[in-house]
């Protein structure tokens, strides 16, 4: 239970009327010591609190920093540089154990599911053919491979609940939490696989069907993945109206990131020397995977802000809304980790400035 010190109306845009600094009185002498510049800054957040589209967007920028979004990006980068290859490695492997008499089907499948991630899925499809050996060694180099790439999707977890402000008494454990990263590996690979199925529709029509599936399927698929994600690893349930937004909005995002890794494969990869080609290949999946990340973030934090109202939020740090109270108050609650504990957060309306 969190309670804040929000008291008094709300204004048309968004402040608590007991905490305006304009008025006559004491609150007048606060406002008379302020310099030029904070003037101008208070003028700006108050026109971006009446504009909606603006204030919605401040909102999800100042969650984001609230949420340590740039620590997030950074360890979903750093876990999907390490995890994608023994992912795809296992994807693979269980397709040419299950489809080692389709040689066909298992070629267009691994195609496209590897055609979609830059620079190292081209070096796998290269070793990809029917498994051969003892299946009992291959089943477990594909467990193996497995939970190597599971810590993905255990960042995953972790930022989907950090962002929807799941309480870590309300997080699984350990166990659990492995349990559900198998379906959304699963989903991944799914989802990279329908990316870059356009080249089915191109044998099997028209050529202008190619190009159109190849930018409406990997809109359909980011927009699947976002969703089917946040279903299988979040502990908080949400509505398809809910998740609506941010699925848009990581559909864009996949598809413009989809894009970007096949202009860098085929302008700067194939075009590097021999002393630059391993930095290449290395810097280049490593801003992919952080662009990623980072995209997948901003569109669980728009469908937040819009799901919750979390919006307006002050720009300067002064005259707090009730929404940026509820919001720092939610900060702590969401780090409680003894079921049952009471906490009483008291947000000032007017924070002091900090001391030099």
């Amino acid at each position: 239970m969190v309670r804040t010190a929000s008291s008094g109306e709300v204004t048309p845009d968004g402040r608590d009327s007991d905490a305006l600094v304009d008025g006559p009185g004491e609150d007048g002498e606060e406002e008379r010591k302020l310099n030029w510049f904070d003037r101008f800054t208070d003028r700006i957040d108050r026109w971006q609190r009446r504009i909606r589209p603006v204030a919605v967007v401040f909102a999800v920028t100042k969650k984001y920093g609230d949420d340590r979004g740039g620590q997030l990006s950074g360890l979903l980068a750093y876990k999907g540089f390490f995890s994608l290859f023994p992912l795809l490695l296992a994807f693979v492997n269980v397709l040419g154990l299950v489809l080692a008499n389709n040689d066909e089907l298992r070629e267009d499948l691994i195609d496209s599911a590897l055609s979609s991630v830059p620079v190292i899925g081209s070096e796998i499809e290269k070793g990809a053919g029917a498994v051969s050996g003892n299946v009992a060694v291959v089943i477990g180099s594909i467990l193996v491979s497995l939970w190597a790439g599971l810590g993905l999707l255990d960042m995953l977890q972790e930022s989907i609940n950090t962002v929807w402000n799941v309480p870590m008494t309300d997080r699984p454990p350990f166990l659990i939490r492995r349990l559900r990263a198998l379906p959304g590996a699963i989903l991944i690979g799914a989802c990279a696989a329908l990316s870059g199925s356009s080249s089915w529709l191109t044998e099997a029509g028209p050529p202008i069907l190619g190009d159109i599936a190849e930018y409406l399927l990997p809109l359909l698929a980011g927009g699947l993945a976002f969703i089917g994600l946040h279903r299988i690893l979040s502990s908080r349930r949400s509505t398809l109206g809910r998740l609506a937004p941010g699925a848009v909005l990581c559909a864009i995002g996949w598809t413009l990131l989809y894009r970007l890794g096949s202009w860098y494969v085929e302008r700067i990869v194939t075009n590097s020397s021999d002393t630059y080609g391993v930095f290449v290949v290395v810097f280049g999946l490593l801003s992919w995977c952080l662009l990623l990340g980072t995209v997948f973030l901003y569109s669980n934090e728009l469908s937040v802000v819009i799901a919750d109202r979390r919006w307006p939020r002050s720009m300067t740090g002064r005259n707090l809304s009730d929404v940026d109270q509820q919001s720092l108050a939610l900060l702590a609650e969401r780090e409680v980790r003894v079921q049952g504990t009471d906490i009483d957060v008291r947000v000032p309306e007017n924070p002091k400035p900090p001391q030099p």
